[in-house]
């Protein structure tokens, strides 16, 4: 996942494993106006072509970071909460059928483990994306996600680790 836009909005390319063909975006929703006072709060996974897949939406709340996955027609797909934690990341996708995918980054904050049951299903590391993409704060984030894992939770993988780009952008901004 490579981020193209960093001002008022947090898209990204979707790129195949050798990172040469796009195969899905991540778009920012809302108004200019919402983007500029609030920051991204609404984006939206699509395949290459355009097909709407999955829509991550941060409401506005107090307390730790909360934010809903849901399917194009609205159909909830996951809750993400952000856990208290003192020197780790620590995120909590819990599905429709209650079953919990709990999200742990390592203290430097640049490698983190998708974990259901025990058993890992997905791998997520931060990298470099270059001088150029490094000063205009553009993240790029490399997600391996077990073979076994069926697609319904392979987007919501994807949806947790948007909520992540935004967790940390959240972070930086305050701290």
């Amino acid at each position: 996942m490579q981020q193209i836009t960093g001002f008022m909005s947090n898209d990204f390319d979707i790129l195949d494993a050798s990172g040469d063909q796009v195969i899905g975006h991540v778009t920012t929703g809302g108004s200019g106006i919402s983007r500029a006072l609030a920051g991204s709060r609404s984006l939206d996974v699509a395949d290459a072509d355009g097909t709407p897949l999955l829509h991550v939406q941060d409401p506005t709340g107090i307390g730790f970071d909360r934010f809903e996955l849901s399917a194009p027609d609205g159909t909830p797909v996951a809750d993400v909460r952000k856990r208290f934690s003192m020197l780790r990341t620590k995120v909590d996708l819990t599905l429709g059928d209650g079953t919990v995918v709990a999200l742990t980054g390592n203290v430097l904050g640049h490698e983190f483990e998708y974990a259901i049951n025990g058993s890992v299903a997905a791998r997520v590391s931060r990298k470099w994306g270059g001088i150029a993409r490094g000063l205009l704060g553009h993240s790029r984030y490399v997600l391996a996600i077990d073979p076994t894992v069926p697609p319904g939770l392979r987007l919501t993988i994807i949806g947790g680790t948007i909520a992540l780009d935004l967790i940390r952008q959240k972070e930086q901004n305050n701290g």
